[in-house]
């Protein structure tokens, strides 16, 4: 029903003039219909049976198809996410082998003392109840020492992220390459000390002048082809001239020995103090280790940056 705006009286739809006021009724509304209008459908981006007249559609029109169904390819695009950040995870870590060191600007020491540690301390707790157990089988200090010669080699290398620590059986190998490198030196040392022992008996000056000589050639290179053989992988490097050669006839190398021994020195000074610990030493002695690697890692990455010795090859230590 209508009404006059001017005061609100109720009029008829054919009425044109008001009969209270006697205003013109300008504004009026027409008739309600029987019925009104409902709601319209809503539509259905796709149908999810499917029909004959649109399976056609989809035969000579792909494009159609694709954009019928606007989610299509979600899971798809989860499911490459999901392997992107797996494959993320499992990336290699990046080595820098070859240019100026990546360590060139921070205090050797620094390196030596930080690097084992950088991510987390399993290293020093799990090295500290190994070297425990080691004194009672010495056989488990292969792994601290394997661990240290794999670190050596990450250094060597440019690695900036520290090899997995959780490989126990990759370390235990590089134990054993230690193991190995040792026990051809000492069998330059025993075969030397018995001629040296011989010759002494006949002519002590020339004894003398062959003992020094077998202590130096058994002793001094020795860290140099451990170096080597951490940085290469390859035994034969370990003793060849190219590398172990002229790394042990450089003045880098004569640096590293001077920081291997005050590192030694250290080491044994702090492992002296943590006895109040109880299990200090041996916490002190796994730390030992994976330093002194590090720092003869840091050396060799050195001289490969000046040029002394050839660069290691660019493959990851993890």
């Amino acid at each position: 029903m209508p009404y006059c705006l001017a005061c609100g009286t109720k009029t008829d739809f054919e009425t044109q003039t008001c009969p209270s006021c006697g205003q013109a009724v300008r504004h009026r509304i027409e008739p309600p219909g029987d019925a009104f209008p409902g709601p319209p459908e809503p539509e259905v981006p796709w149908d999810e049976g499917g029909d004959a007249d649109s399976g056609g559609g989809d035969a000579t029109n792909g494009a159609g198809d694709e954009e019928s169904k606007p989610l299509a390819g979600i899971d798809d695009t989860l499911a490459s996410g999901e392997n992107g950040d797996g494959a993320d995870e499992d990336a290699p870590p990046s080595t820098d082998p070859s240019g100026p060191s990546p360590f060139a600007g921070r205090w050797s020491f620094g390196v030596a003392a930080t690097y084992p540690v950088e991510e987390d301390y399993r290293p020093l707790i799990v090295g500290g109840i190994v070297e425990l157990l080691a004194l009672v089988l010495p056989v488990f200090s292969l792994v601290t020492v394997g661990y240290g010669f794999r670190l050596c080699g990450a250094v060597a290398r440019g690695q900036r992220e520290r090899p997995a620590f959780d490989d126990y059986g990759e370390s235990l190998v590089g134990g054993l390459q230690c193991l190995l490198v040792a026990g051809l030196y000492g069998a330059i040392l025993a075969v030397g000390g018995g001629a040296t022992a011989a010759v002494w008996t006949v002519d002590e000056p020339l004894g003398i002048a062959l003992g020094v000589t077998t202590g130096v050639l058994g002793l001094y290179p020795f860290p140099a082809s451990l170096t080597v053989y951490a940085a290469t992988g390859e035994l034969r490097t370990a003793f060849s001239r190219a590398s172990t050669g002229r790394f042990a006839t450089s003045g880098t190398y004569v640096r590293a020995w001077l920081a291997w021994i005050a590192g030694i020195v250290a080491v044994a000074v702090a492992a002296v103090l943590s006895v109040i610990t109880l299990v200090g030493p041996v916490v002190v002695r796994a730390w030992g280790t994976y330093s002194l690697g590090v720092l003869w890692g840091y050396y060799y990455r050195q001289a490969a940056a000046e040029g002394v010795v050839p660069t290691a090859p660019d493959e990851p230590v993890r």
